[in-house]
């Protein structure tokens, strides 16, 4: 009959080679395992070798919180939202400490990790991957520990630090690419020129003050709002605030500028890691 294969059966060909989908959900399954590995890994190496341990996760935005209470308060200032000032500087710090831990732990992970990295199943991104979900991991550990603290210790309403619970969500995830962004870009610009490090730490400190930590981004003047919306950190800390805090909305943040620049900087960082790839650049370890 016509149209009938060889052997009088229809065989059609298959849409998935099987072999092909084999081989990808194998190496789909050791990617996991090896970014579990290092998560794990970063883990012990982070916070198992001091004696506080997961502690300075929350020391950091803890003594920044008390110093910018102390400044409010000797200024006779109040927080610009009617929600209690810890909740509204708790909701800059910590998700501007997220970005520049994913900056500052992307910039080494290539050579703080040079013996991992000879093994073939450990690749560079899995290295960036792992240190970024701990990160975030840890984030999402701080805000909540916040919160109930605050909650037991001056009866602030858990209610308060969050609202849309979907648009949270997305913001999160839109920090979480922003992140891996970040950390993906510092780590290229890192292999091409150590002193980035150095740089970084530098440009680290303006862009605390510069990126609505402590202020937003609506309440400023028109003259300048018009330089802070080309600050996409800015932008996410608006957004943040805008679908976590129920008092609060903002027309000030525009989630295209974040999600493209994440795009461009991450497009950034692939590029130059290929190039030193292709040109066989051998990183260094750590102080050798």
């Amino acid at each position: 009959m016509a149209g009938e294969a060889p052997g009088g059966s229809d065989a059609r060909e298959p849409l998935i080679d099987p072999e092909e989908f084999r081989r990808f959900t194998g190496s789909l399954q050791i990617m996991l395992r090896v970014i579990l590995a290092v998560v794990l890994r970063e883990a012990r190496t982070r916070y198992g070798k001091s004696e506080l341990g997961y502690a300075w996760a929350i020391i950091d935005p803890l003594v920044e919180m008390a110093v910018l209470m102390l400044v409010f308060t000797a200024l006779g200032r109040q927080s610009p939202i009617a929600v209690p000032l810890p909740v509204f500087l708790l909701t800059g710090l910590i998700p501007f400490q997220f970005f520049k831990d994913c900056v500052g732990r992307g910039a080494s992970a290539a050579n703080a990790n040079i013996a991992l990295l000879t093994y073939p199943q450990v690749k560079l991104l899995d290295v960036l991957v792992g240190r970024v979900l701990l990160e975030a991991i840890t984030t999402a550990f701080v805000y909540v520990f916040f919160a109930v603290i605050l909650h037991y210790a001056l009866a602030v309403p858990l209610s308060l630090w969050y609202d849309d619970v979907p648009a949270m969500i997305g913001a999160m995830l839109g920090l979480l690419y922003f992140g891996m962004a970040s950390a993906i870009f510092s780590c290229s610009i890192n292999r091409l020129t150590p002193v980035w490090s150095t740089i970084w730490s530098f440009i680290s400190r303006p862009l605390w003050f510069l990126s609505g930590v402590f202020y937003t981004i609506s309440h400023l003047p028109n003259n300048a709002r018009y330089y802070m919306i080309y600050n996409p950190i800015a932008h996410l800390i608006e957004w943040w605030r805008s679908v976590s805090l129920p008092v609060f909305s903002s027309d000030a943040y525009s989630i295209t500028f974040v999600l493209m620049t994440a795009t461009v900087i991450m497009f950034i960082g692939l590029a130059v890691d290929r190039l030193l790839n292709l040109i066989g650049y051998a990183d260094e370890p750590m102080g050798g």
